[in-house]
């Protein structure tokens, strides 16, 4: 029997290359990572809105016919797999030979010209053959001898300053194409989108070696010119780092925040800053030198370098401060700093000089592939915090991580979307968030040492620290009871007194009553926005009433029926007095004083106005509760429930629940305290939340998802009810959730004032 040869559809042969370069973006940059690949000084991008075509050159080698017939045509068989070096000495970005495909993702009919500097040949293919039904050894493309040159080529473009740059630039090789038939509309927007992604794509630690350009038709050379590496840009922070093939890490760490101006000496010896600290302000870098071992969790000192070498720079570069952490701080001015985070904002990492997608990408999930955002909710302690530990957030970090094709454990994806997760990817990962740390520490080594300063040198701070002392030893004399003499009491100056209380009690009282008032709108607006469908409802069936009746007396002189389109209409009015007094009516001034409130008779009558709300959703609130008074804001209260009950609703009409049911029980409580039990027959929180009730607790935390599974909950209704809790010294407990299948369940703890 003969041997037979396998042989693909043309089509799926297409559809391969579409799945791998299935982006506009991707695919204009795949071209223009292999005119780096060419040895090219300079590539070029034109597009021409009025004939709708895009082109696209180099000054590289260009292509011999063997190259062409052999790597070229043949899908998968890259030149670049053994010989990556090209003679100048680069290493090559690419070695799948897909590449090709990039073309048919942005235009049906591509027509090459490539200059090798002993032949000129010109090759055709409309992309559309590959529809045909043929096998893939069926379709061809054309490859013809020619004449003409790149200058040629460009003659009959409509941008002089192209033309200048083609002719000055392109004298002897290279490749340009000419790409027809484009598959999207190319806008304006689309034009800047790509341009900026282009900007991206190069360091500019190249941009000496290697310049794209992108015109349309009435782009100025310099205007066209792509370029990340502006002289504008300023950063506080800067971290250096590479690693060695023998798996040594060196950090060097940029101190760039601070202007102490004149006072330079002074603080220094007054902040606790050391002889080596003045060296680091004044431009020296701090080292830090480890092995990956040591970077690295769970591993041992010995840990080989399987990574191989790597290195990068990143830079943490704040936009906004308030006017009291300038003084405190001693930060620079900042003011005229531009805001590149939608353009250069992230981390994104490159291999042999040319950016991989997606990582570090504005507005992309991968924008934040470091998960600093996670790191930073898990702690979020101010820069100043005695305690804790200070994380950057994602959106002050700007940097690029360099990697290269000698990295084989960090191998491309197929689709050139980022790199295979590779464990060492994750150990990648793991030292950049080390290297932060070296950061991140001595960020706030610097910023607590400048707040105790501060404090130090501002009278009410110091003053009420010597109140507060002197308190606290007077207590100690009062306690004693044994002894012939006792010590006389410790006296302070009445100035200093009376300078620390009103500073305190103004600024105190108008914050507390600011973040009270500002938390009732919140749950107002919560509350608002749960039932804003229903509102709308009622509105329209209260107008149509109103309507009816009106019409029923002047077309039928029916006053019965007007009647009963008008008790119909009070009735909606009704409702409509019953929303006005679980969300209006709780900022009214009388509930915004402190006093000793009747809680039962408050929360009875916040209960039965949501039963008037939920009258016809079978839902029962029940109240089990002695008669206690309790000193307190009644609008915190309030909007303390009117949070549990409206999550509780949202709970009820998510899915079926046959037995809807609240129960609220009050109970006094030590110290004139009062404890509030509530649970709920709904679904309970979502699996996501079972381990770790605690995290609904935090701002923006939500389960609620529509039908599609995208958020919709605020996740501000537990937030709110944590800092009214804090207000009281309060608790709460959540831990029944976790061993529940249904229902939800809050113990809250109230401490008297």
């Amino acid at each position: 029997m003969p041997k037979i040869p396998f042989n693909v559809h043309a089509y799926t042969a297409r559809l391969i290359g579409r799945e791998n370069v299935s982006k506009l973006e991707g695919a204009v940059l795949e071209l223009v990572k292999n005119t780096y690949d060419a040895d090219a000084a300079i590539c070029v991008l034109y597009y021409e809105k009025s004939t709708k075509t895009l082109y696209l050159a180099d000054n590289g080698i260009g292509m011999t016919e063997g190259i062409i017939s052999t790597h070229w045509m043949t899908i998968g068989n890259s030149s670049k797999v053994n010989n990556y070096m090209t003679p100048s000495g680069r290493i090559q970005t690419g070695a799948k030979g897909i590449g090709r495909f990039a073309l048919d993702r942005i235009s049906d009919v591509c027509q090459m010209l490539t200059i090798n500097g002993s032949t000129n040949l010109e090759w055709n293919v409309n992309w559309s053959d590959f529809n045909s039904g043929k096998t893939i050894t069926e379709v061809y493309a054309d490859l013809n001898p020619v004449t003409y040159s790149i200058n040629d080529f460009f003659s009959k473009t409509k941008n002089t300053s192209l033309k200048k740059l083609v002719r000055e630039n392109f004298k002897s090789t290279g490749t340009v194409f000419k790409l027809s038939s484009l598959r999207d509309e190319w806008s304006d927007t689309l034009v800047e989108r790509i341009k900026n992604n282009l900007a991206t794509l190069i360091p500019p630690e190249i941009e000496n070696i290697f310049k794209v350009y992108f015109f349309c038709e009435d782009t100025e050379e310099e205007k066209a010119k792509v370029s990340m590496n502006n002289g504008l840009f300023s950063y506080d922070y800067k971290m250096d780092f590479s690693c060695e093939l023998d798996g040594r890490i060196i950090t060097k760490v940029y101190r760039n925040e601070f202007d102490f101006k004149g006072q330079f000496e002074t603080i220094m010896l007054e902040a606790g800053f050391n002889s080596k600290d003045r060296d680091y302000f004044n431009g020296d870098p701090i080292i830090f030198e480890r092995t990956i071992g040591e970077m690295l969790p769970s591993k041992n000192v010995e840990t080989p370098n399987t990574i191989g070498k790597f290195s990068g720079v990143m830079y943490f570069s704040k936009q906004t401060s308030t006017l009291d952490e300038k003084e405190k701080y001693f930060y620079k001015d900042f003011s005229n700093r531009k805001d590149y985070r939608d353009t250069f904002g992230g981390i994104k990492m490159y291999r042999d000089h040319f950016r991989v997608r997606p990582y570090g990408e504005p507005k992309t999930s991968n924008y934040d592939w470091l998960l600093l955002s996670n790191r930073k909710t898990k702690s979020p302690a101010a820069i100043s915090h005695t305690t804790g530990k200070w994380r950057v957030n994602s959106d002050q970090m700007i940097g690029t991580i360099y990697i290269s094709r000698t990295n084989l454990t960090l191998p491309d994806q197929s689709n050139r979307e980022g790199i295979v997760e590779t464990k060492e990817f994750a150990d990648l990962r793991e030292i950049l968030l080390g290297v932060l740390k070296f950061f991140e520490e001595d960020r706030q080594y610097v910023c607590r040492l400048l707040s105790k300063y501060y404090d130090a040198t501002h009278f009410t701070e110091q003053y009420e620290k010597e109140i507060n002392d002197k308190a606290s030893k007077e207590e100690k004399n009062k306690k004693k009871k044994h002894g012939k003499y006792s010590s006389a009491p410790e006296y302070i100056e009445v100035s200093k007194v009376k300078t620390v209380l009103e500073n305190k009690d103004i600024k105190i009282r108008d914050l507390e009553d600011e973040n009270r008032l500002l938390r009732t709108l919140a749950t107002t607006g919560i509350v608002t926005n749960t039932y804003i469908h229903e509102i709308k409802d009622s509105t329209h069936k209260l107008s149509m009433k109103i309507i009816m009746a009106k019409e029923a007396l002047e077309f039928d002189d029916n006053k019965e029926e007007a009647i009963e389109y008008i008790n119909a209409a009070n009735e909606i009015k009704n409702s409509f007095n019953s929303w006005f007094k679980v969300t209006i009516e709780s900022v009214r001034r009388d509930k915004r004083s402190m006093k000793e409130v009747n809680l039962q008779t408050l929360i009875q009558e916040l209960i039965t106005s949501w039963n008037e709300v939920e009258e016809d959703k079978g839902v029962h609130i029940g109240l089990e509760m002695e008669e206690v008074t309790f000193k307190c804001f009644p609008y915190e209260i309030e909007s303390l429930l009117n949070n549990l009950l409206t999550n509780s609703f949202t709970s009820f009409s998510s899915v079926r629940v046959n037995n809807k049911e609240i129960n609220i029980k009050v109970t006094s409580a030590e110290n004139n305290g009062i404890i509030i039990d509530y649970h709920d027959t709904g679904v309970g929180l979502s699996a996501a939340y079972k381990s770790n009730p605690e995290r609904i607790l935090e701002a923006f935390e939500t389960d609620k998802r529509n039908e599609l599974g995208e958020q919709i909950g605020t996740g501000m209704g537990m937030w709110v009810i944590v800092k009214t809790v804090n207000e009281y010294n309060g608790t709460i407990d959540l831990s029944k959730n976790s061993s529940s299948e249904n229902g939800f369940y809050i113990s809250i703890v109230l401490n008297g004032k």
